[in-house]
């Protein structure tokens, strides 16, 4: 019989509590062109999240994603595995994470992910969020709502904050160029100094 009242206790509670959302936050952006930026998908109100998935459309002649991060929600939880999978041609990303291990789910509020942009020229594009997943710690889905995001692009605040931009876009490339240049050149000049020593 208790156990009856609990149950029936528990789900009312279920019933009256706020639904789960997700929602790209914030949920309009203004940022210059040649300027990056970054949003995040948030979650509110979840009770015993294991796993979530997730995929974010927008206009792929405005903007190119430069990176996705994931956020620190989950691993409240233990170990995560975090993956996505990006078409800028297309303009979507797809985003998943699960718990690792026989672990329970987490409650509350909190960021999934974080997705950093970069504005290519003026214009205005929706951030669509669709094709949203949710898994309990027992597999099962949870109910759940999605909101979009925006993003206006306004016109260069000057040339060389565009300029700076792009080169922080190019750092990877850059730094992984000097790199090869440095050992390129340390194997050169160690063969040549063993030459030499042959030599003589």
């Amino acid at each position: 019989m208790l156990v009856i009242v609990f149950s029936i206790s528990v789900l009312t509670q279920l019933s009256i509590s706020a639904p789960t959302t997700l929602f790209v936050y914030p949920s309009s952006s203004t940022v210059a062109a040649g300027r990056t930026f970054s949003i995040d998908v948030k979650i509110s109100g979840v009770v015993d999240l294991y796993g979530w998935e997730f995929k974010l459309s927008w206009d792929p002649n405005l903007l190119d994603v430069v990176n996705i991060t994931e956020g620190s929600f989950l691993k409240q939880g233990g170990t995560t595995f975090f993956s996505w999978k990006m078409n800028n041609t297309v303009g979507y990303i797809l985003v998943d994470c699960t718990l690792l291990g026989s672990v329970p789910g987490v409650s509350g509020d909190g960021t999934l992910a974080s997705v950093k942009f970069y504005a290519e020229k003026e214009g205005s594009s929706i951030l669509h969020l669709y094709d949203t997943k949710l898994v309990n710690s027992m597999e099962l889905p949870i109910p759940h709502t999605a909101s979009d995001g925006s993003v206006t692009i306004s016109k260069p605040v000057g040339g060389f904050l565009v300029l700076v931009n792009k080169l922080e876009l190019l750092a990877p490339w850059i730094i992984l160029a000097l790199t090869v240049t440095f050992v390129t050149c340390s194997i050169f000049i160690v063969a040549k100094r063993r030459k030499k020593k042959d030599e003589v």
